[in-house]
């Protein structure tokens, strides 16, 4: 909640520090608005109302709608319509039917366009439509067919005949548009029909001369095609049967080929499938001789004369049967030959059939074909005669699907300029402008304005602030504060910093302190020796150290001779203790730059130098170190990485925020202990943005506290 009303009381801050130019803007363009409404002509619109339906009403029935225009649905399914529509309004073409029915004359005085005060290159350059045109608004209600037609210009009278004007001209468009669209599709109806009567007729003449070429009757095609299906079908059945018996034929062939006549057992494996009775005979007789023989060569020997004769009937047996064999293998092969020529016949008769059938099927596709053309051409001849018909009853009638609601009146009320509108645009533009200015001014202005802000962009805190102080003349040192009166606000403000110097880190012990600036000019010598002296007045030992070697200073602020210092101690030309220059102010001790170096950072980077500054911590309770400025000159990196803490010298008047944030990421980025910055040069009695802010800072939170206490 606090943070919030920071903000608020920031931004009403600035906005008073800017207060006059914020009011210049206001009042500049607030007058720029009002001469504008008061020059500005005043402009009337007269508005007419249409209808405009989705098609006109169709007097002839459905079949019409292919001729009709404006035929289509639903406004919503008819948006490009309804588009095209206003378009038309607004067209050069409708606009220059309003034109030929005034005169040219006439229509200029209508749009009150008085020619002889134009240039004459202006005059040869005038289009009275295209102004006409420029002028005409269309708007549409939502959801309806209704549209509103305006027309603006200065007299109200001539607005409304214009508007007036307007509609009948579209409505004349409209017709005109409609009746030459449908002698156009008449007239095309009509070549078509020719052209269809045409094609039906040759049609019909082209399927009748097939019908006599092939001899062939519509109604015979299925009756064949069954016919001929039948056919392959038996002729299919007779060949497999013909193929199986030939195919058992040639196995028995096979088996009679394959018999060992040497063998005559051999033969009773052969099944007598053939009927044959010698050969049942033959097997008989032959089996009855072997047992014959079998008995008599058990009793008798194999040289018994009946034995002999026995054998010598078996092998005229033997032989009869073989021919008897071979007699039946003929008959086979006989029968397989005829067999096999059967089958080619049979195969010849089914490719026929199966030829006529394929043949059969590409007429029917043929008379297929031919009959479709027949019946298609005899519709689009039926359907563009009916047509044809309709578009010359189209063209006699005279409907339109355009009326006018409500014609446009002359208007009483300007609609231009709209003063109030104006006038709120104005004051808004003003109050944008005047805030923008103000805001570009701040943007643009890169100074720090309070201590907060301060605070808020470097994130350091602000260890006090060290008012500007004059010392009188007949002091010794007019640098240091404590030579004015004891209660100054610049010792006040000094006994703050060196508090606030002790509590900025209470983990550090704090032996060795670094004070430097941003930039030069910002009086860190002043701010380094008014601290040096607080700590010494309070009782510590304290020295301060000059090392800034480029552009030494301390010596000519405390008066002291600056022949011998540090560089001299570095060269090894004098002893530490020799150059000290010991209590110059109040305890006090100052040690100078000595004779400037040619190399001073070399110098400050050195063992030497750093092996002095431990000599230094050691002897005294603060050694205090005036460096030079962080952004020209990197001494003060250095030097920070010898000491306890660092305190930045700000003048707030001079340095901008870019410049203080770079220095102090340098510190950041080497790791050095910033404990805060001291606010230089503050004038507190001057009523400033910056000295009445802290003036009220430091005398109420410190100074006054103080008096409380």
């Amino acid at each position: 909640m606090n943070s919030q009303t920071i903000d608020i009381k920031q931004l009403i801050s600035i906005f008073f520090r800017h207060i006059y130019i914020f009011m210049a803007f206001f009042i500049l363009i607030m007058s720029l608005t009002v001469v504008y409404i008061y020059k500005s002509p005043k402009i009337y619109r007269a508005t007419l109302t249409l209808e405009i339906a989705p098609k006109a009403a169709n007097i002839l029935g459905r079949g019409m709608e292919i001729v009709s225009v404006g035929s289509s649905g639903y406004y919503w399914a008819n948006k490009e319509y309804y588009k095209t529509q206003y378009e038309i309004i607004k067209s050069r073409a409708v606009s220059l039917k309003v034109a030929h029915s005034l005169s040219k004359e006439n229509l200029l005085s209508l749009l009150d366009i008085d020619i002889s005060k134009l240039p004459k290159k202006q005059r040869e350059q005038l289009d009275p439509v295209a102004v006409l045109q420029s002028r005409i608004s269309v708007t549409p209600k939502k959801n309806s067919n209704i549209v509103k037609i305006s027309v603006d210009g200065k007299n109200p009278e001539n607005v409304a005949f214009l508007t007036n004007s307007l509609a009948a001209a579209y409505i004349d468009f409209n017709l005109e548009k409609k009746y030459i669209t449908t002698k156009d599709a008449a007239k095309w109806l009509g070549e078509q029909s020719l052209n269809l009567k045409k094609q039906l007729e040759n049609s019909e003449f082209t399927l009748f001369d097939f019908k006599k070429n092939h001899a062939i009757l519509s109604s015979t095609f299925k009756e064949k095609q069954k016919i001929l299906s039948d056919k392959i079908m038996t002729l299919n059945h007779q060949l497999t049967k013909k193929e199986i018996a030939l195919k058992l034929l040639q196995s028995k062939i096979s088996a009679f080929e394959n018999l060992d006549y040497k063998n005559p057992e051999a033969f009773f494996s052969i099944e007598n499938s053939e009927k044959n009775g010698v050969l049942k005979d033959l097997k008989l007789n032959y089996l009855q001789l072997i047992s014959k023989i079998k008995e008599k060569q058990k009793i008798y020997g194999e040289k018994y004369p009946e034995l002999i004769s026995l054998k010598a009937s078996l092998e005229s047996l033997k032989h009869s049967l073989i021919i008897e064999i071979q007699g039946i293998l003929k008959k086979l092969k006989l029968k397989e030959t005829i067999a096999i020529n059967e089958i080619k016949k049979l195969k010849k008769m089914l490719i026929v059939a199966q030829k006529n059938s394929v043949n059969l099927n590409k007429l029917e596709i043929q008379y297929s074909k031919l009959k479709r053309d027949i019946d298609t051409n005899k519709k689009l001849y039926n359907i563009v005669l009916e047509r044809t018909k309709e578009a010359d009853l189209s063209a006699l009638l005279k409907s339109n699907n355009i009326r006018i609601i409500d014609k446009a009146l002359t208007p009483k009320i300007p609609v231009k300029p709209r003063k109030k509108l104006l006038l709120l645009i104005g004051f808004m533009l003003s109050l944008f402008f005047g805030f923008f200015v103000v805001f570009l001014l701040e943007f643009f202005d890169t100074k720090f304005r309070s201590m907060e802000e301060l605070e808020n962009t470097i994130g350091i805190t602000a260890l006090g602030v060290l008012p500007t102080f004059i010392v009188p003349e007949d002091k010794k040192i007019r640098e240091i504060a404590f030579e004015d009166s004891k209660h100054s606000p610049a010792i006040e403000a000094l006994r703050s910093i060196r508090t606030n110097i002790r509590l900025s880190n209470p983990d550090i012990d704090l032996k060795a302190l670094l004070i430097t600036s941003s930039e030069s000019q910002e009086g860190k010598t002043t701010v380094s020796s008014n601290v040096a002296t607080s700590f010494a007045i309070s009782g510590k030992k304290v020295i301060l150290v000059d090392t800034d070697m480029r552009k030494p200073r301390i010596h000519k602020l405390f008066k002291i001779n600056n022949n011998f210092g540090i560089s001299t101690v570095m060269l090894g030309e004098k002893k530490l203790e020799e150059v000290i220059n010991k209590n110059v102010y109040s305890s006090l001790d100052v040690l100078t730059c000595g004779p400037i170096p040619p190399n001073p950072a070399e110098m400050i980077e050195s063992v030497k130098f750093k092996e002095m500054v431990d000599e230094l911590k050691l002897k005294y309770d603060l050694v205090v170190f005036d460096s030079p400025p962080i952004i020209p000159v990197s001494d003060a990196l250095s030097l920070a990485t010898m000491t306890d803490g660092v305190i930045l010298t700000v003048k707030i008047k001079k340095i901008t925020r870019d410049i203080l944030k770079r220095a102090v990421s340098q510190f950041k980025n080497s790791n050095s202990v910033i404990l805060g910055t001291i606010i230089n040069n503050v004038d507190l009695k001057n009523g400033t943005r910056y000295g009445s802010y802290y003036y009220y800072y430091y005398h109420h939170k410190y100074y006054g506290e103080e008096e409380e206490k």
